[in-house]
């Protein structure tokens, strides 16, 4: 990208696509105003709208799609901008095209949300239409379906995003979600520990290709999507090392996470199925495990058949891990660097100081995993487990399928 005087005018030299680099003249003989078109012809392009268009932008816009022979989109059909209305899945598709968004990590959760949100509201359903009753109406008929408050938070924040985005795109003036509060999520605060013997019996009930996810879990802490996006040139089992880019996990910063004696083996007996050309180390038939929904959906199957209650989750190993950690006597420092949170609440001074990889292995290979019986607390829920909050199975199931095909559809739009 680049600017550049020729006679009296600015001239872009962008790529509009990412493809081949091409020259546009601006008209403007100013050139903060031929940034700012350069700006907005790139958000445009980079969106696929073209309605938010200023009047010189768009000419500019329409001049660069005659210029280079391209079959012009109908928001740039007209000398202004498109009038239809926009409605709640336009909206989410803009969303998802945003420059910003489109290759962002967090993009898959993104998803997961709007599911939820265009379920509620309605793929039709005008954008702005949904203010501040409409969005404390969703709060609360997503906890009485049974969601978490914390869940609830998320796909608020996600709304919140998307109007941002159409804020950016000189759509909308205001973000309604902002003005509305997030739900408390001290009565839904989760305290669990998971037993050996129990998570011994819960592995015994678990498929041959989803045990070893279970035990890396169980064994490093780490997370459902650290450990479901795991590739082997992340993996050193000489070294027994799981070295994690800042793509690769929530914090966005390197992480090493040393391999317990234990999973070694298991691990190995995962690589001797690695199929040629793949680099996942979970695999399912042949085809890499990214669903998380096919997780979950098949960790409480296997959970019900040995009838705790509550039912532990999935993410409740993440927490039994810090609990072994913890009463096997590893140092918090340790502890924090290997699940992630090593920046959390250190003071200065904790954050000098490097931590090797030698001082990471003996810190694992000093643990212990048999440190009490199961006990899963939850705040207002009365001993009663989520999973039992629906009580038919069928509906549940139905439910899910809806959520399902939704979920397939939105990801195949946003990328056609």
């Amino acid at each position: 990208m680049a600017l550049k005087k020729r006679g009296d005018a600015w001239h872009l030299r962008i790529r509009p696509f990412g493809g081949k680099q091409i020259w546009v003249s601006t008209g403007s003989v100013l050139k903060s105003r031929a940034e700012n078109i350069e700006r907005q012809t790139l958000v445009a392009c980079g969106s696929q709208d073209y309605r938010a268009l200023d009047p010189e932008a768009r000419k500019v816009c329409l001049q660069m799609f005659k210029n280079q022979g391209w079959q012009i989109p109908p928001d740039l059909g007209g000398e202004h901008p498109a009038t239809d209305e926009l409605t709640m899945w336009r909206a989410v598709e803009l969303c998802l095209k945003y420059p910003e968004i489109r290759n962002s990590p967090t993009r898959e959760r993104l998803e997961q949300c709007f599911v939820h949100l265009v379920k509620h509201f309605g793929k039709d359903r005008p954008v702005k239409e949904v203010w501040i009753p409409q969005i404390k109406e969703y709060q609360i008929e997503r906890v009485n379906q049974g969601a978490a408050p914390g869940t609830v938070n998320r796909e608020k924040s996600t709304l919140s995003k998307m109007f941002q985005v159409l804020i950016e795109l000189r759509h909308m003036e205001v973000n309604p979600a902002r003005l509305v509060k997030p739900l408390s999520e001290k009565l839904d605060k989760r305290h669990a520990y998971l037993s050996h013997a129990d998570f011994e019996r819960i592995t015994f009930q678990l498929h041959d290709w989803y045990r070893p996810i279970a035990q890396t879990a169980y064994y490093t802490g780490m997370r459902r999507g650290e450990i479901l996006g795991l590739t082997w040139r992340r993996v050193d089992l000489k070294k027994r090392m799981i070295f994690l880019g800042p793509d690769d996990v929530k914090e966005r910063q390197w992480k090493r996470v040393p391999i317990h004696r234990d999973l070694i083996p298991i691990l190995e007996s995962v690589r001797s199925g690695q199929v040629v050309g793949l680099d996942s180390v979970f695999l399912h038939n042949g085809v890499p495990v990214t669903d998380p929904a096919q997780v979950r959906w098949c960790w409480e199957r296997s959970v019900a058949k040995i009838g705790l209650d509550p039912a532990p989750r999935f993410h409740d190993l993440r927490h039994t891990w810090k609990t072994n950690a913890r009463r096997s006597g590893m140092h918090p420092e340790i502890e924090r660097a290997i699940m992630g949170h090593s920046q959390r609440g250190q003071s200065v001074h904790e954050g000098y100081g490097f931590i090797s990889d030698e001082e990471l292995i003996r810190a694992i290979d000093g643990m212990t995993f048999d440190h009490g019986e199961t006990q899963i607390l939850v705040a207002g829920r009365k001993g009663k487990s989520r999973q039992g909050a629906d009580t038919s199975e069928s509906a549940g199931r139905c439910e899910q399928n809806v959520s399902t095909r939704l979920s397939r559809k939105i990801a195949h739009t946003v990328t056609c």
